[in-house]
């Protein structure tokens, strides 16, 4: 066995160059092997994890399509029209755009597929309104502020990471807006429902957040403390 007088790579008889830099072998004299199998893949990394990546979306998209074809096919042999099966095609659609894309897709922003799930998330939501309850809007009331809240969320976590790049202030954050975001449920919801009473349960649920968050910022804060906890849950 040779290797590469230029990069190291492990050389077999059967090669007169190196395959990674093409520099000549260095006894070319040496027996030459024929057929014989390369120490290294054939194809790049990145080929076969791109080949990789098409035969699993391939395959998602297979099984996926299944349940798009049959539940349609035996609710209109059944019942005559299309009933029950808008809920399995709003869902396999809405799976599929959650699963596959970022499967496929490798050059596209990561905030693209934030957009796209946020997207994909109403307009299921919104199928199921019209579907299940066209006579109540609850999507307009309770649904799409509460899933542009917690896009809003999503973003403030990620300013606060790119700023700080500390994960006791990301989770800090993140634990004061889902208490936050309980009280602003609980609003949507008497609005919706017309309800007078005042927040009986976000409130506590919030307050426990608050705390929750001080309390991680008073970790941060102790050096010592934020280390060994670091170690200790393998931070």
């Amino acid at each position: 066995m040779s290797y590469c007088v230029n990069c190291g790579v492990e050389l077999e008889r059967s090669q007169k160059s190196c395959p990674l830099c093409s520099t000549p072998v260095i006894n070319p004299n040496d027996n030459i092997e024929v057929n014989v199998i390369p120490p290294y893949p054939i194809d790049s990394v990145k080929s076969i994890v791109r080949k990789l990546r098409k035969a699993a979306g391939l395959l998602i998209t297979i099984i996926l399509v299944i349940p798009l074809i049959v539940c349609p096919l035996c609710d209109f042999l059944i019942t005559g029209t299309i009933t029950w099966s808008v809920y399995v095609i709003s869902a396999v659609v809405y799976a599929w755009t959650m699963i596959v894309p970022p499967v496929l897709i490798t050059r596209t922003s990561f905030n693209f597929f934030i957009w796209l799930d946020f997207a994909a998330t109403n307009i299921f939501l919104k199928v199921l309104n019209q579907t299940a309850s066209p006579t109540t809007d609850w999507f307009h009331h309770i649904s799409f502020p509460i899933t542009v809240f917690l896009m809003i969320s999503f973003y403030i976590g990620v300013f606060v990471y790119r700023h700080t790049h500390h994960l006791f202030k990301v989770i800090a954050a993140e634990i004061f807006l889902s208490g936050l975001m309980c009280i602003i449920t609980e609003y949507l919801i008497h609005r919706f429902l017309h309800i007078t009473d005042d927040f009986v349960w976000s409130i506590p649920v919030a307050v426990s957040c608050i705390g929750v968050s001080v309390m991680l910022m008073v970790v941060y804060r102790m050096t010592k403390l934020r280390s060994n906890l670091k170690k200790r849950m393998h931070i």
